[in-house]
C-alpha cells in the first residue's frame, strides 16, 4: 500500500491571491506519494510539501535537478487539457506541480529565480550567466567567511564608488562586515592587527590616522 501525504491545503499555503483554479484544492489532503528519503524511510509529507519547507536557495537547486533531469528538447508550454489535476505545466524546471506551489505560471522557484536574475541585471548589470560564473566559482559560498546563505539568497557584492561587481557575500560580511567598515581597507587592516595584537597584550601599535577616500 502506497503510504500518501495527508498535509492538507489551505488558502495560507498559497504566494499571494490564489485563483479561481487554485481555490478548488482548499481543504484538501495531498494524497500525493511520500518522499523516500535517502536512508531509505518514508518523509511524512510529499516531495512538493517537504521542498517548500526549505530555503529559496535550495528550492532552486531542485528545480535546477528537475530541469537537467527533463526530456530534451524542453517544451515552452504543455496544452491545458494535459494538465493533471491541481497541477500546472512549468516551463522553467519542465516539471507539472501543484497549483499550491506555484507563482504566476512558474512554480514558486523558478519565478523566484527569474526575478533575482531581472533585479540583479538591473541593479548591478550582471546577467545570468555571469552570476552563474560567479557562483560556480565560489561553490555557492560567501567569498569571505565561506558560508552559505541557508535562509536567503548569497548578495551581490559592488564598489559604490564605480559600480563594478566584486564578488558574492552572504548579508553578514556584506552588510555587516564591509558595510560596518565603510569599505575601508585601512579599518579593516586595523581590525586585523587588533585581533592579532590587542593593546593588552604589549604588542599592538597604533594604526595611522587618515581619511579614506
Amino acid at each position: 500500500m502506497v503510504a500518501r501525504c495527508d498535509v492538507t491545503v489551505m488558502p495560507d499555503t498559497f504566494k499571494g491571491k490564489p485563483t479561481s483554479v487554485q481555490k478548488l484544492a482548499f481543504g484538501e489532503s495531498c494524497g500525493r506519494e511520500k518522499l523516500k528519503l535517502p536512508t531509505g524511510a518514508l518523509s511524512s509529507m510529499c516531495y512538493w510539501h517537504r521542498i517548500a519547507r526549505t530555503s529559496t536557495e535550495a528550492q532552486i537547486r531542485e528545480a535546477h535537478k528537475r530541469r537537467d533531469a527533463a526530456q530534451t528538447p524542453h517544451r515552452k508550454r504543455v496544452p491545458e487539457l494535459m494538465w493533471p489535476p491541481h497541477e500546472r505545466w512549468c516551463a522553467g524546471c519542465q516539471s507539472f506541480v501543484p497549483l499550491w506551489y506555484c507563482s504566476g505560471s512558474r512554480c514558486r522557484a523558478c519565478a523566484s529565480a527569474s526575478r533575482h536574475e531581472q533585479h540583479v541585471e538591473k541593479t548591478y548589470g550582471l546577467g545570468p550567466a555571469g552570476f552563474e560564473q560567479l557562483h560556480a566559482l565560489q561553490d555557492g559560498r560567501c567569498a569571505i567567511c565561506r558560508k552559505r546563505q541557508l535562509d536567503r539568497r548569497i548578495a551581490v557584492d559592488h564598489d559604490h564608488k564605480t559600480g563594478a561587481v566584486r564578488g558574492l557575500l552572504c548579508k553578514r560580511c556584506n552588510h555587516d562586515l564591509l558595510g560596518a567598515a565603510f569599505d575601508s581597507i585601512r579599518i579593516l587592516e586595523a581590525a586585523v592587527n587588533y585581533l592579532k595584537n590587542p593593546p593588552a597584550t604589549g604588542r599592538w601599535v597604533a594604526p595611522e590616522d587618515g581619511d579614506d577616500d
